[in-house]
């Protein structure tokens, strides 16, 4: 039987601090307890159960609602002389806490963390940078060989962008078409259908041992013309989000697959510069890594942000305050380009230098940038090969996590979560579980989610399949 997959186990060691965020976007005094040096995100459900045995219920409604923003859930119990024990925090909180770094906390930026309350790095996450680097690569080695074509195809059309869409999400989505997307396959072409990382699958990764998450102030470190100055409140303070994150020297573990069987089709009606193995996506990782590291250490010279860099590694960086230079193909454009998109995009800054800020956790006097980590295989673990038809879990347990994973597709910007559920489900459901998944996925995504231009294709693709 022809082996259609190739798999590879591979480790992520967290190298500075890294924060992932989730649908809850901020937290704030009235939804956390501070004790000591730890914080206690509550539980909703568990609180009311609390506050009904302690017949707190209406007092607790009417004290917020009076307070309204100025509410601190600790101040409030206090007032009331209820003591909480460890048991009661560990009840309300569901067993969350964070280690707190300074003082001063008041709204932050919650870690995402599966159904089970656990620290995790999804998957989908981990894939927004390989496509990065990915796109990063091939841009960069057309660059490399046709300085000219790059001008003319690339660098031209995004000078006459809109410059209202610079204020999107994603201005370049086109050049990730292009560049991505558009291939021929089967009778699709140019579509999400066609998408080369189709063939890639990432799993979630998971830290290998236990991981305390640590909460910290992150200030923004800006490169004026004649100095370094922290972006400061009116108040003469200096700007502060709290984050929830990973320290340094955590690892976490999850698994690329690649699809063979995929590759084939792609490169029988496609003449493919891209990446063919794992091997070549983890080169591209590290000579994209490599750019990125030293442009950054090369904007920190001059400021102690700089040691940093001179004594630490990374090859992967992902998360809050990687910056438009991690997640874009910015570094590849002119200064003067750059510079236009940064006025655009944000807040105009003239001539300065494009990006000019940087965010950074300062410890101990020292300034740690954000999100970079070291990506390895891991060790003594050789490629492995899938026949078709593997054995693996059962077609029960396969429903009940495409199910779960499918819960996360809230928007049609999700699509590529979308099209690996759908990939998976290809792979490991009998033709009736397919047939009832179908079902699954008309109630579970909304009326919005299934008509968007982009998704509609994969839907339909998908219950072709299964004729």
């Amino acid at each position: 039987m022809k082996d259609i997959f190739e798999q590879k186990k591979v480790r992520l060691t967290i190298r500075s601090y890294v924060h992932i965020g989730n649908f809850e976007q901020k937290l704030t005094p009235f939804e956390y307890i501070q004790r000591g040096q730890y914080v206690y995100p509550i539980s909703e459900d568990h609180l009311s159960l609390f506050l009904h045995k302690n017949n707190l219920v209406d007092i607790y409604i009417d004290a917020f609602a009076r307070e309204g923003h100025k509410f601190r859930l600790m101040n409030f119990l206090q007032e009331k002389k209820v003591e909480l024990t460890d048991n009661d925090l560990n009840k309300i909180s569901s067993g969350r806490r964070v280690k707190l770094i300074g003082s001063g906390l008041q709204d932050y930026r919650p870690f995402i963390r599966d159904g089970f309350n656990k620290i995790y790095i999804p998957g989908s996450s981990i894939k927004g940078v390989i496509r990065t680097a990915i796109l990063y690569n091939a841009l960069l080695n057309y660059k490399n060989k046709d300085s000219n074509g790059f001008m003319r195809k690339i660098v031209e059309p995004i000078k006459r962008t809109d410059p209202k869409l610079f204020k999107k999400k994603n201005p370049f989505e086109w050049i990730q078409e292009r560049c991505l997307e558009s291939f021929q396959l089967l009778d699709k072409s140019n579509s999400p259908n066609t998408d080369w990382l189709r063939m890639i699958h990432i799993s979630d990764a998971y830290p290998i041992s236990g991981v305390e998450t640590e909460l910290i102030p992150v200030n923004i470190l800006k490169k004026e013309l004649i100095e370094w100055i922290y972006k400061r409140e009116y108040s003469g303070k200096n700007t502060v989000i709290w984050v929830e994150s990973i320290p340094s020297n955590f690892t976490f573990e999850f698994e690329i697959v690649w699809d063979k069987k995929l590759l084939d089709e792609f490169n029988s009606k496609n003449n493919i510069t891209l990446p063919k193995d794992i091997n070549e996506v983890l080169a591209s990782i590290k000579k994209w890594s490599e750019d990125i590291f030293n442009f950054e250490k090369d904007f920190a010279k001059g400021h102690n942000l700089e040691n940093w860099y001179n004594n630490n590694n990374g090859n992967f960086r992902i998360g809050f305050g990687s910056g438009m230079i991690s997640t874009t193909i910015l570094i590849l454009l002119p200064d003067d380009l750059r510079k236009k998109i940064r006025n655009f995009a944000g807040k105009n800054k003239g001539n300065d230098i494009a990006p000019k800020s940087r965010r950074v956790f300062i410890k101990n006097g020292q300034p740690i940038p954000l999100g970079w980590a070291f990506l390895e295989e891991k060790r003594q673990q050789e490629t492995t090969s899938v026949e078709e038809n593997p054995v693996g879990e059962n077609s029960e347990d396969s429903m009940k996590n495409l199910i779960d994973k499918l819960r996360s597709v809230k928007s049609a910007s999700e699509k590529h979560i979308l099209m690996k559920i759908l990939d998976e489900a290809k792979e490991k459901l009998i033709k009736d579980e397919k047939r009832k998944f179908v079902e699954i996925l008309k109630r579970n995504l909304s009326d919005q989610v299934r008509n968007n231009i982009k998704i509609k294709p994969l839907l339909d693709d998908f219950e072709k399949s299964i004729v």
